[in-house]
């Protein structure tokens, strides 16, 4: 059993790093910024782990017979397909972002609305991290603007509910089956939260360490580039030095010595400055 979990983890991995490799692999290379690198990967990992989730999700209600479910999930899975085409075609992380965030806010509360209201943690798991999201790769506003939309249906449930109106809706599933499906649910899509999202801080972390790493790398160079003019010039004063002595001119002699003392301590004073820096 063991094996056969390695086996399709590492062919789901596969398939993973061949399809970041094929959508956003050119678009990270011609990206200096490295906030933006790490935006393009959190909506890439977004797509594809949601993708991911929505494929057992939608054996669960095909084994269930929900039928609204069997047609909303693979409505949000087409959405999600399109935003890695636009990723691939070079679309601005801000709109494939949107894009992303705001059908995957609609689409479930369309489902939500027609499973008899349900606002179990299957639905409300998402929206939040839909809004979540959608703050880091577009703005607080279109947050805040996703989140008002989300308290207005929660409102309108609310009085569908105290009201007693009974809409025609799907059966969805029965209530034995939602209490035993949660831990299941909430497992999943905690799993889903920390791969985007803690993925993103990492990717942020890795990348401003390289970013660091190249910079410190950059200024031994000038630093090791400027004390080896600095040596060479005392080298050749030295040499002049030295043929100043065997002619007997001393005062080709002091002006060497005077050069040697000023290369010298302009070479320290590179030393302090960069260690000041």
């Amino acid at each position: 059993m063991a094996k056969l979990f390695r086996q399709g983890w590492l062919f789901l991995k596969s398939i993973y790093l061949n399809t970041e490799k094929a959508v956003i692999g050119k678009i990270l290379l011609h990206t200096e910024n490295t906030y933006e690198q790490a935006k393009v990967k959190l909506v890439f990992d977004y797509a594809f782990f949601y993708m991911v989730l929505l494929l057992s999700f939608l054996v669960v209600n095909m084994v269930c017979r929900n039928t609204v479910n069997m047609i909303i999930l693979p409505m949000i899975m087409l959405d999600l397909v399109l935003c890695l085409l636009l990723l691939k075609k070079g679309a601005k992380t801000k709109i494939v972002g949107m894009v992303a965030t705001f059908s995957t806010l609609m689409l479930p509360m369309l489902s939500s609305f027609l499973n008899a209201q349900d606002l179990g943690p299957k639905y409300t798991l998402i929206w939040v991290i839909s809004i979540l999201i959608c703050y880091i790769t577009v703005n607080l506003t279109t947050a805040l603007i996703w989140s008002l939309i989300l308290c207005c249906y929660l409102t309108v449930v609310a009085w569908i509910k105290m009201n007693n109106i009974v809409l025609f809706v799907s059966p969805g599933y029965s209530t034995a089956f939602q209490y035993l499906a949660n831990p299941f649910t909430v497992g999943m899509y905690l799993l889903f939260f920390i791969r985007s999202l803690g993925q993103y801080y990492r990717n942020l972390i890795a990348m401003e360490q390289m970013r660091t790493a190249e910079k410190q790398k950059q200024h031994l160079s000038l630093i090791n580039q400027h004390l080896t003019k600095q040596f060479l010039l005392v080298k050749g004063f030295s040499s002049s030095g030295k043929i100043a002595v065997n002619k007997g001119e001393t005062e080709l002699l002091d002006s060497c010595f005077s050069e040697i003392e000023k290369h010298c301590g302009a070479a320290i004073d590179y030393l302090n400055d960069s260690q000041t820096k």
